[in-house]
């Protein structure tokens, strides 16, 4: 079987399989939710993993696999999107992949897509210098969902937190009041507090930080 037509079938089967566990009613919900980004399907998350799940059992090819992310990022319906990053997810993925990952930032259109992608992009630097490079990079895009992984890249990171990479690239965006950027700031601040309180107090106190970035980073430390 060529590659090709193998990736064409995971993506068939995962979409078929959507399809087959399709719910009307809470299409509708989910639709209205997500303010009509995307028509939905109707399938909660549990069932869409498992549908991925049953999919890549099939198929262990790496590349296949990221084949069919491709197609299924395109794809018509919201949880296509969101299989796509579970296919992604599943298969690990490692530094040479991050063009690949870094290639789907323009299309990230909503935090629902975007949150998902940034632990894949952070999960894939070689090391702390690239992602310093690249973290640079985002947060003067122009593109809002680019600007906020940004933020986000270091999400996970604990003890290995680059802080004066995070506070420079709060400085870089907290003069934005666009929510999900604000938002962002917080969660980060939040997160790293948990490795290092002290530190987030500090931070918090000299960056000069809006009502909703300072209540979401204090708020576990007040």
């Amino acid at each position: 079987m060529t590659e090709a037509l193998a990736q064409s079938r995971v993506a068939q089967r995962i979409r078929q399989e959507l399809h087959n566990r399709a719910n009307p009613v809470l299409a509708a919900g989910m639709f209205a939710y997500m303010k009509g980004i995307q028509p939905f399907l109707g399938v909660q998350t549990p069932a869409r993993r498992e549908v991925v799940r049953a999919a890549l059992k099939l198929e262990p090819d790496r590349a296949v696999r990221f084949a069919a992310a491709l197609d299924l990022w395109a794809g018509q319906f919201r949880e296509e999107r969101y299989t796509a990053l579970d296919v992604l997810a599943a298969s690990r993925p490692r530094p040479a992949d991050l063009p690949f990952l870094e290639g789907l930032l323009p299309a990230a259109d909503r935090w629902d897509v975007l949150d998902s992608l940034s632990p894949l992009l952070a999960g894939a630097f070689a090391n702390a210098e690239q992602r310093r490079e690249r973290v640079e990079l985002w947060r003067v895009s122009p593109h809002l969902w680019t600007r906020r992984a940004a933020v986000l890249a270091q999400l996970k990171a604990k003890r290995t937190t680059d802080q004066d990479l995070l506070l420079d690239t709060i400085r870089a965006v907290q003069h934005e009041r666009e929510f999900f950027i604000q938002k962002a700031i917080g969660w980060a601040l939040r997160e790293y507090a948990k490795t290092d309180p002290v530190w987030v107090l500090a931070a918090a106190e000299t960056l000069g930080l809006t009502g909703l970035a300072r209540r979401e980073a204090l708020k576990h430390l007040t």
